[in-house]
């Protein structure tokens, strides 16, 4: 069956839902329409008590009245000023052209015709590229390239400050980079100083930036290779394999410096600890053949004459011990007594002494003639110091 046969019952029904018309939202323009309706009526009513049923001409335009007319115009023109401010954009208020004032995200409302709004995102990360040939420090030619990140920081020096904030984030980062590289060697432009002409330029652009109050953020600053002009690119690439070759053989060398060197101090402390072992070995020796010489310097100052006298006496016996020599004086009349048996006993300890030690002694290894009054046959020797003890003259 059609919805728009005659007798049916579907046309309280909606033709495509199914569902009672009644269920469905009600339509803005219905609704406008009822309000335009109640509002032509309530006019009427008061253009009616004076006794006239009939409208003036005057108040009806087209079939709808003069206010009706006025308010649909003012509701309209209230739904007009309303305006949303999305998470990340800020809106500048003018009025009449004057800045006003600076709202963030979400709703507003503003009387259109007397204000105006201007959104702004934020936080959009836009980049700007850089290219040129520049001169070093060095009076080198190189090609410099950086990308430039930057941001709306300021909503209101961003729209009104500058006629072009974006010519002149280009103006800021020409003149930056020219004035870093300008100061800057070719060896650090490409190697070892490119962090800190990045961070230099940063600094710079932000500066100019400030300075001319774009509004403008840098939010990053991103070298990007520089190599030299294609007209010197053979030359440039020479220098750089010798920058490379003299680097390398700087390395060379610190690696068989940090070999020689550790060996050479290990040396060098082995020595030093020998020579102060030596030298402690000399001083405890020279200390230790002096103390017995201090030890008899008391009785040596109390009696000089008995203890030279003592210590020669001493010092012909501890060598006269060890020796089979036996010394008489020619001017005694008196008979000698040579104990054989120790004279034996000192020859044959001398025999097993080292051939450097008991050579002067195995020259005169035969003793005197035993109790032998010739004095033609027996080894003499003039004597004249005083006679020792134990039976030796």
């Amino acid at each position: 069956m059609a919805w728009n046969e005659p007798g049916g019952n579907n046309n309280d029904k909606d033709p495509w839902t199914g569902k009672p018309k009644s269920a469905n939202p009600p339509d803005l323009e219905a609704v406008l329409r009822n309000l335009r309706n109640k509002l032509t009526q309530l006019l009427n009513k008061k253009s009616g008590s004076s006794g006239n049923n009939e409208t003036p001409p005057t108040a009806k335009i087209g079939g709808i009245g003069v206010g009706t007319l006025g308010i649909l115009i003012l509701i309209m023109w209230l739904f007009w000023g309303i305006f949303i401010v999305g998470p990340a954009e800020q809106a500048v208020i003018l009025r009449f052209g004057k800045y006003v004032t600076t709202v963030g995200s979400g709703p507003h409302w503003i009387p259109r015709l007397i204000e105006t709004s201007y959104p702004v995102n934020e936080q959009r990360i836009s980049t700007y590229s850089y290219s040129a040939e520049m001169l070093t420090k060095d009076q080198n030619i190189v090609s410099v390239a950086v990308a430039v990140q930057y941001r709306v920081g300021n909503a209101r020096d961003y729209l009104f400050n500058v006629v072009n904030p974006q010519e002149s984030l280009q103006q800021a980062t020409a003149s930056a980079l020219r004035q870093v590289i300008g100061r800057t060697n070719l060896d650090e432009v490409l190697t070892s100083g490119r962090e800190q002409i990045r961070h230099l330029v940063q600094t710079q652009i932000t500066n100019t930036l400030e300075k001319y109050q774009t509004g403008l953020i840098i939010t990053d600053v991103a070298m990007q290779p520089a190599k030299a002009p294609d007209e010197v690119k053979e030359a440039f690439d020479d220098a750089i394999k010798a920058q490379e070759d003299e680097q390398r053989f700087e390395n060379q060398a610190q690696a068989y410096a940090m070999q020689v060197v550790p060996i050479a101090k290990g040396q060098a402390k082995r020595l030093l600890a020998d020579a102060n072992a030596y030298q402690q070995q000399v001083v405890l020796h020279a200390r230790g053949e002096i103390t017995p010489f201090l030890a008899i310097l008391p009785e040596y100052l109390k009696a000089p004459g008995v203890t030279r006298e003592r210590l020669y006496l001493e010092t012909l016996q501890s060598v006269l011990n060890a020796n089979s020599k036996v010394l008489l004086d020619t001017n005694s009349n008196n008979m000698t007594y040579l104990p054989l048996d120790k004279l034996t006993q000192v020859g044959a300890s001398n025999a097993a002494l080292p051939a450097t030690i008991a050579a002067p002694a195995a020259t005169t290894t035969t003793p005197p003639p035993a109790a032998s009054t010739d004095q033609s046959s027996t080894s003499t020797t003039t004597n004249t110091s005083p006679q020792l003890p134990g039976g030796y003259e």
